[in-house]
């Protein structure tokens, strides 16, 4: 299966309810959205490219990865549920240095940048918004440049900030293998740092 062009008004306007989209813009009856489903495995910016489209993530799991000098795919972040993508590009007006993969069945409303890009340049509601939106990824960047090299200290860090639900895909986050994570999370758990939730699934204690 590939990605496919949903042509259902109704749904898009819950979409657009649902999310407050419409309030992203100072004139939102003058953009068009559209709506797109992807299937898992999917490269998302090599089939609609974010310089191209606003894509405005309304369900299913993304994984945004970088790519080293080698090749091999580096995971910065996955995101679940309301995310944006294409506001960098919208800024830099520069293709995405980044692979953005569809991991579960994911759905985006789209804006089409080179139709609307007068309207939105000129929108100072969107261009706010961009800023927050740019601004917030900026801040996620910088904490993943400046993690801890320590891998027990940067798996103290991730918890930190969220709880660690799956191992496979928190190593990957966290440039190691699952064994060394689940070595690292059993010492944390005699220590008394964590405590463990679920199957796969821990937080920090207190």
């Amino acid at each position: 299966m590939i990605m496919k062009k949903i042509e259902n008004d109704k749904r898009i306007e819950a979409y657009l309810d649902r999310y407050s989209v419409r309030s992203f813009f100072r004139f939102p009856d003058q953009i068009g959205f559209e709506l797109y489903e992807f299937s898992k495995g999917e490269i998302i910016n090599n089939l609609m490219d974010p310089i191209d489209y606003l894509l405005f993530t309304v369900g299913g799991k993304i994984r945004i990865c970088n790519v080293r000098n080698d090749g091999t795919p580096v995971l910065l972040a996955e995101e679940e549920g309301f995310t944006v993508l294409g506001d960098v590009e919208f800024a830099s007006n520069e293709v995405s240095a980044y692979i953005v993969e569809a991991a579960s069945k994911v759905r985006c409303l789209s804006v089409d940048v080179n139709r609307y890009r007068d309207i939105l340049e000129n929108d100072p509601v969107f261009l706010s918004f961009l800023l927050r939106s740019v601004a917030g990824k900026l801040t996620l960047t910088t904490a993943y440049i400046l993690e801890p090299e320590d891998l027990r200290e940067r798996t103290i860090y991730y918890l930190q900030n969220q709880t660690l639900s799956g191992v496979a895909s928190a190593a990957s986050y966290l440039h190691c293998s699952k064994r060394q994570l689940l070595r690292i999370l059993k010492r944390l758990q005699e220590e008394g740092t964590i405590i463990k939730t679920g199957r796969g699934t821990y937080r920090l204690k207190g």
